[in-house]
């Protein structure tokens, strides 16, 4: 009895299995640096043509507020802080599988329900760091912003995150089952961009499409954003107060149908021998 205590290991907690999996990921991004490059040119260069679009929507546009810089430069840099939230634990999933690491990891005294965080801890902090980055570089470009509201801002960021995160164990529940779930992510991602209105007022799209945006994190997350930042957000005026009860909402469901499904992925993979193989 003592030598099978003795010989049990303790299952490690979930700030030092995060932290293993956050280093396994720098350390493998920073081995590609021309990668890394790339991938911060990629979200830089998108906004200097939205500068010369600034230009000529001119400061008199009703939708967006008057200042179209500001408005888009909001609007991109919360998709990217999301989209960094939502796609990191089926990125790691994929790479698990096609490196046939995946069945290590669960015969590994991990629990399973600290894969899903710790598995996505890198991509959530470069999500992070690419909004900041889009913020930043759009002040340079002209986008204002009002400090007063930034605390705010900043709380409906997170929970943002906690939403895109569910969804993102939603799709890698799909992936254990289909060992494919990147066109899906991709499309919900194109999707929610659209219909929050990232680029563009929600209301400018047609009235069918406005009421579906109120399913989404994004609409809430963007357009609140907006209103805490910018003196005059445009025609849509999404109230923070509204944002947060919406996206706690959000956040308690859509965790409990993630980890429900992606429970239910991982026993239904166990038995069909999916695991191993991609």
């Amino acid at each position: 009895m003592t030598t099978q205590a003795a010989g049990r290991r303790k299952p490690p907690g979930l700030l030092k299995t995060s932290a293993a999996f956050f280093r396994v990921d720098v350390i493998e991004e920073f081995n590609y640096p021309l990668t890394l490059v790339m991938q911060l040119l990629g979200i830089i260069v998108p906004l200097i043509p939205f500068f010369f679009i600034s230009e000529l929507v001119g400061p008199n546009s009703r939708t967006v507020g008057g200042d179209y810089m500001t408005f888009v430069v909001i609007g991109l840099g919360m998709t990217a802080v999301l989209t960094g939230a939502m796609s990191g634990f089926g990125s790691s999933l994929q790479r698990a599988f096609q490196r046939g690491t995946m069945e290590v990891f669960l015969v590994e005294p991990v629990p399973w329900t600290t894969l899903p965080l710790a598995m996505n801890q890198w991509t959530l902090m470069f999500g992070a760091l690419s909004g900041l980055l889009i913020f930043g570089v759009g002040s340079l470009l002209g986008a204002t912003y009002d400090l007063a509201g930034i605390p705010l801002a900043l709380l409906i960021a997170v929970l943002g995150m906690i939403s895109s995160t569910a969804i993102g164990i939603c799709s890698a529940a799909i992936l254990l089952l289909t060992l494919k779930s990147a066109p899906l992510l991709r499309l919900y991602s194109f999707a929610a961009s659209l219909l929050a209105g990232s680029i563009f007022s929600v209301e400018q799209l047609p009235t069918w499409a406005e009421y579906l945006s109120y399913l989404l994190p994004h609409t809430y997350v963007i357009n609140a954003t907006r209103t805490l930042l910018m003196d005059d957000p445009g025609s849509f005026v999404m109230e923070p107060s509204t944002a947060i009860i919406a996206l706690i909402i959000f956040n308690v469901v859509f965790l409990f149908i993630g980890f429900y499904m992606f429970r239910r992925a991982l026993e239904l993979s166990r038995k069909m021998g999916t695991l191993g193989g991609y």
